[in-house]
This record gives C-alpha cells, sequence and structure tokens, in this order.
C-alpha cells in the first residue's frame, strides 16, 4: 500500500539532526516567507560557532551544475546574534563577519528566485532556485550558505518552519548523520507537491502539475530500478527521494533530464516527456548515488576530464541494470546502444581529445554528449576483456569501492589501481581513446551470444535547417539549406515549427516529417532527412527467436 504525506500531518517543525560531534553542528532553519498567500521568498537562518580570532569567512553558493553567480538569489543576508559586523570579502560570493571569539553566530538571509517567469524547457534543468507563488524547488549547492572554515564533515541539523496549512514538504535531508557535505549534494521542495512513499524499498516520489502518467506509476519504476541498484551494490534499504519538476515549454517541446545527489534525484521534464525517457534517466541518475561517490570521487578542479568514467561508467550500468532488473529485453537494449553507436559516430567532436571536454562541456551539447559515449563503449570492451577470463566489469567496480573507501584518490585513479589486479589489462587505452580522442570501434563478436556488431557507411543525418538557431528563435525556422531535401520538400526559414510527427532523430535513412505553421497554415513537410556525404556506424544486429539457453547466455552478455 501507498501512503501520500501532506505536510498538514505534521505538527511544528521538522527537526533531522545528529547527535552531539566534534566539530561543532551547523544549523539550517528554513521558513517560507508568503504575501498574500503567494510565496516570495524562502528565510533560511543559520548558526554556527565562530572562529576563535573573531573573524567567521561565510560563502554563499557561486558556481555549480553550469550555473554561475548562484549568489545573486541571497538576499537580504543579516546578523541576528553573535557578530557585530558583516562585511564583503574578496569574491563577490564571500562576506566576512566579526564576532566574539568561538560565540554561537546567528545569520539570517532570504533565498529568492532571481530569474523571470515560470521554469521552462528552453532554459535547461532549473538547477537554480525556483521560487513560485504555490511551491519551491531547492537545490542546496544554488542556495546554501555556508561557514568558510568548516570541514565537510561537520555535522547539520536541518529545520523546516511554519509551513502553511495543505503544503507538503519533501528533502533527502530528513534523515539522521547529515554532514556539511551532504546538505550540498540535496533537493528541498514544498508547496503543492504530490508526496508518495514505497514502504517496502523506502523510496519517495514528490512531484505536482500533471502527467501522461499515473504518479505511482512512476513511484512503481523508480523503487525498482533503485532496490536493484541496492542489491547490485549490497547495500541497505536507505531512505532515497525522487523530486519531478514540470517544465513549461514551447509547443511539441520535449524535454526530460536531471541531476543525482548524494541521496536523491532532481528530474525536469516537460509534462509529455517520453516513459522511456523517463525510465533510462532515473536508472542513470540513481547509479551516481554510487558513481564517482563511492569509487573514488572527482576532484574539485577540472572534473570534466573524468567525465567519461563517472558519466560513461554510469550509462553503461543505466542499460545494464535495466536489462539485470527486467525492466528491459535485449531488443531494447539493442534500440538504446544502437542509438548511442550512432549518435557517437556522427558526432562533431568523435575525435576531440579529453582537453577540449575540459574547455567546453557545458558550452556544447555536442561535447557535453561524448563523454557518456567514450566511457560507456570502453567498460563495454573491457567487460568483454574481462568475461574471457570468467570475470567481468563488475567485479572492477566493487574492487573500485572497496579501495576507495580508504580514500585518498580519485576515481580515475583506483580504476587504473584497481584494474589490474582482476586481470585487465588496460595497456594504452586511456592514453589513445580519452586523453588523445581516437576513434572506438567496438569489435564484430563483442556482443556474440545477443548478435554482431555490424560496420557500415550511412548517409550522414541533417534537418536540412538549424535547430539550435530555430529554438533559440522561438521556434521560428532558420537556416534552411537550399541544397537539402528539406528545402526540395517546401520548408523555409520563417516558418513557425510546431512538432516532429515521424522519423528518428540521427537517422537519415528513415523519413522524418515536420509539422509547421506557414502564416495561418499548419502543413506537414515529409522528406529523407540527408545531409552530404557519408559516415562510418556500427550497430548491434540481434539474432532472429533468442530464446532459452541462447537467450539466457545474450543476458549474461549484457547483464552479467
Amino acid at each position: 500500500m501507498r501512503s501520500i504525506v501532506q505536510a498538514a500531518a505534521i505538527a511544528g517543525a521538522f527537526f533531522f539532526c545528529v547527535g552531539a560531534a566534534s566539530p561543532p553542528r551547523i544549523d539550517y532553519t528554513l521558513t517560507p516567507i508568503l504575501e498574500n498567500g503567494n510565496l516570495t521568498a524562502v528565510q533560511i537562518d543559520l548558526s554556527f560557532r565562530g572562529e576563535a580570532d573573531g573573524e567567521s569567512d561565510l560563502r554563499l553558493p557561486d558556481s555549480w551544475g553550469g550555473q554561475n553567480e548562484l549568489w545573486r538569489s541571497v538576499q537580504a543576508l543579516e546578523i541576528v546574534s553573535g557578530a557585530t559586523n558583516l562585511r564583503n570579502g574578496e569574491q563577490p560570493n564571500q562576506r566576512i563577519l566579526t564576532n566574539r571569539p568561538n560565540a554561537r553566530v546567528h545569520v539570517r538571509y532570504r533565498v529568492i528566485q532571481d530569474w523571470d517567469g515560470v521554469p521552462r524547457a528552453e532554459l535547461g534543468n532549473t538547477y537554480r532556485a525556483t521560487i513560485q507563488p504555490s511551491y519551491f524547488h531547492l537545490i542546496g549547492n544554488a542556495v546554501l550558505v555556508t561557514p568558510g572554515a568548516a570541514n565537510n564533515d561537520s555535522p547539520v541539523r536541518f529545520r523546516v518552519r511554519h509551513l502553511p496549512r495543505g503544503w507538503s514538504f519533501a528533502s533527502d535531508l530528513q534523515h539522521p548523520r547529515l554532514t556539511l557535505e551532504k546538505i550540498w549534494s540535496s533537493v528541498i521542495v514544498g508547496g503543492d507537491f504530490r508526496i508518495l512513499r514505497d514502504p517496502h524499498s523506502n523510496v519517495r516520489l514528490a512531484i505536482r502539475g500533471a502527467w501522461s502518467f499515473e504518479d505511482r506509476q512512476l513511484l512503481d519504476q523508480a523503487a525498482g530500478i533503485i532496490s536493484a541498484h541496492r542489491r547490485f551494490w549490497n547495500d541497505p534499504r536507505s531512505p532515497y527521494l525522487v523530486t519531478v519538476l514540470q517544465l513549461a515549454g514551447p509547443e511539441g517541446w520535449v524535454s526530460v533530464g536531471g541531476t543525482g545527489l548524494d541521496d536523491a534525484f532532481a528530474f525536469f521534464a516537460t509534462p509529455n516527456g517520453e516513459q522511456d525517457t523517463i525510465i533510462r534517466t532515473l536508472a542513470h541518475e540513481s547509479f551516481h548515488t554510487w558513481i564517482p561517490g563511492q569509487i573514488g570521487d572527482l576532484p574539485q578542479d577540472d572534473q570534466a576530464l573524468q567525465y567519461w568514467l563517472s558519466e560513461g561508467f554510469t550509462d553503461f550500468y543505466t542499460a545494464r541494470m535495466l536489462v539485470r532488473g527486467g525492466l528491459w529485453t535485449p531488443e531494447q537494449f539493442a534500440t538504446d546502444l544502437n542509438e548511442g553507436l550512432l549518435a557517437y559516430a556522427q558526432s562533431p567532436v568523435r575525435t576531440a581529445p579529453n582537453s577540449r571536454i575540459l574547455a567546453d562541456f557545458w558550452t556544447d551539447r555536442d561535447v557535453q554528449r561524448m563523454p557518456y559515449l567514450r566511457g560507456r563503449l570502453l567498460a563495454m570492451i573491457w567487460d568483454a576483456r574481462l568475461r574471457q577470463n570468467g570475470r567481468g566489469f563488475d567485479d572492477v567496480v566493487h574492487a573500485m569501492r572497496a579501495r576507495a573507501a580508504h580514500g585518498g584518490q580519485y576515481a580515475e585513479e583506483v580504476f587504473v589501481a584497481s584494474a589490474p589486479a582482476l586481470g585487465l589489462d588496460l595497456g594504452a587505452d586511456i592514453q589513445t581513446y580519452v586523453t588523445n580522442g581516437e576513434a572506438i570501434l567496438l569489435p564484430e563478436d563483442l556482443l556474440a551470444p545477443c548478435g554482431r556488431l555490424a560496420t557500415r557507411e550511412a548517409p550522414v543525418f541533417h534537418r536540412g535547417f538549424d535547430i539550435q538557431a530555430t529554438q533559440a528563435n522561438n521556434n521560428i525556422i532558420a537556416g534552411v539549406d537550399p541544397g537539402l531535401p528539406a528545402y526540395a520538400a517546401g520548408l523555409r526559414d520563417g516558418m513557425v515549427l510546431i512538432r516532429r510527427d515521424g522519423g528518428e532523430i540521427g537517422n537519415a535513412e528513415m523519413e522524418i516529417a515536420y509539422v509547421v505553421r506557414d502564416g495561418d497554415t499548419e502543413r506537414t513537410f515529409r522528406y529523407m532527412p540527408r545531409g552530404r556525404g557519408t559516415f562510418t556506424t556500427q550497430r548491434l544486429e540481434l539474432v532472429q527467436n533468442l530464446e532459452g539457453e541462447h537467450l539466457a547466455q545474450c543476458l549474461r552478455a549484457i547483464a552479467g
């Protein structure tokens, strides 16, 4: 039986705390601020022990998840007690307090939404503070002011007070043993969210708005995915929260995305998000609970250099665990892999060095996807090598977790140290395919029990117009190429893109169909979305009639 938890059922304040510990505890208290019944801000009270020398450093949120100047959402920062002066520091996100030595300091500030309107798909995932009249959605990294001298292991107590009657509240901070590091990687929502809980898996769902699926259906899927991941890692049934924030968007726009946090998944999607995409996104982000954090973590600087591991290995296990958990068939696995192989083969940055990934990860969509693709393909190759000796990639990541528990190394270092002990010869693979960016070609028999990886030349995919310029121009079509089939079919600059009614993005061998508005008339254009020239691509071709022992062998190859 599922249960819906409403804030009205909980009297007073929420208390989520740790016991006495050293260093001293840091306290946060969150209070919604309403005017005429509408939420306008969220007040946060911060209490901590000041420095012994009488000067304490405060750090406001700055950069995270591709967002900059997050400190702009922090307003009206003031001293309540324990200090006498507050001044600006050397950096825009720094403040300096004058306090009595070792005094308990209490400061207060408000979190506002520093951008206009409602969350929209065109803006990407809404990592900045979202304050709307009937709800709030906050990511710890984007809203929490922290004492600069505190370490990551500092214990934290988090409380919420004075929620309006009928409001719901959910956060992955609703459990004990919080630390400063954990609260940064958190999500906090309140308002007209619907909160559901699966008692068997200890997974909760916080969702608002109307969707094409039922709340409980999504909760069941999330619970199944997360439970399978815990079994893989032999972990207990700890609390896990999935939040879903609905994005508005132009007609026909489909967007599904999210970010994995410490023990939560913050999900962002348009209401027409496809269920298969939602399931895959959940599976990917959930696995980030363990990769990379529990197999070595990432450095604070130049993190993108190791995204081939953190994102690529996670993508490898996304597909593997969906098959292992019975949520995907070999056919669905093949479809997903083939989409990735096609995207990799057509990527204009397929052979870009890892230095390019570092430089342009947050500004170039093609660059952003490349670490996912590279890391997954390399993991498949390494898994196949291990299977020849009766092992598998599962042995590697479990060994990495055991090694990382001792601390002191980043994920790539842990991987390089762990793999050879299990008989995996990495050779020059990382230097060749990651650092230098040479193209990866999968062996034809890599997944032999399932079928063959066929290599062939295929026509280049091109919509016939510039999709990014079109989206940036309120879906007014731009950049139609007179030499391509779209133009021959009648598509022109200035028409308004309504939706895609057929075809497959990246597949130049399937007819595509776009519905557009041409003046006062709605028209549909159908054509082969081909560009100029060809490229080399690979595709997993499954054998016919996979069943019995043959099916079992295939499942072992792709699901471990």
